[in-house]
């Protein structure tokens, strides 16, 4: 179930202003991915979606980590806090199966820098509880 709401994540996010753009449906988007321990990452900007076990119970989170080159604080800012909001929090992500799913937000970190890369990230973090139908 919460693999969806992942899928359902990333796809929104392949509609935001910095996703990588292509004619070719298997490139466009392809700087929004999903974390697993062998993805690789694109050059920056580029998100990472990273499902997690909630603190409540029933609940899951979902870490939205924004990378952008250095030099681009104010619009790692913008996307993270603005932009990411207004992409998955105006109205229910809805599966295939037509089960409804409302993320809320659960708070965000400063910016850092990531070592391996030498970009910078800021997160965002949602949950969302059991499914609503």
């Amino acid at each position: 179930m919460f693999e969806n709401v992942s899928t359902l994540i990333i796809n929104r996010l392949k509609k935001s202003s910095i996703a990588y753009k292509s004619t070719d449906p298997n490139e466009q988007g392809k700087n929004i991915i999903l974390y697993s321990d062998d993805s690789e990452f694109s050059e920056p900007p580029y998100v990472v979606v990273k499902p997690e076990i909630g603190v409540r119970e029933k609940t899951r989170r979902y870490r939205i980590i924004v990378h952008m080159e250095k030099g681009n604080f104010n619009a790692l800012e913008d996307y993270t806090l603005k932009e990411l909001d207004s992409l998955l929090l105006k109205d229910y992500l809805i599966d295939e199966e037509g089960s409804r799913f409302k993320l809320h937000v659960s708070g965000y970190t400063d910016i850092l820098p990531e070592p391996t890369d030498n970009t910078y990230f800021m997160e965002r973090i949602y949950f969302t509880p059991l499914t609503i139908r």
